[in-house]
């Protein structure tokens, strides 16, 4: 089973600016969300997945983020999904 991660966990990740990986945690995951309404599947982000996506909109690479994704011990493999209370 892939490990999760609740999204309010990223709250405290900053890379260039307070909540920046928060927020797009949030938009990642109201895109997936939409994109899955009327199918039986809806997919994910992972932690790795969000160094790369936020690499692309930055154009900072990958691998300073990944660094300090790390130093926040974030699990680079976990699947980023809603809190229970959805938040």
């Amino acid at each position: 089973m892939n490990e999760k991660i609740g999204i309010n966990a990223l709250k405290s990740v900053n890379v260039l600016y307070e909540g920046d990986i928060y927020d797009l945690a949030c938009l990642l995951l109201k895109v997936s969300e939409a994109k899955g309404k009327g199918t039986n599947s809806t997919s994910r982000y992972t932690v790795h997945g969000l160094a790369t996506t936020y690499s692309l909109i930055t154009r900072l690479r990958r691998e300073e983020i990944l660094v300090t994704f790390e130093n926040c011990d974030l699990p680079l493999g976990a699947v980023v999904e809603y809190d229970k209370d959805k938040s």
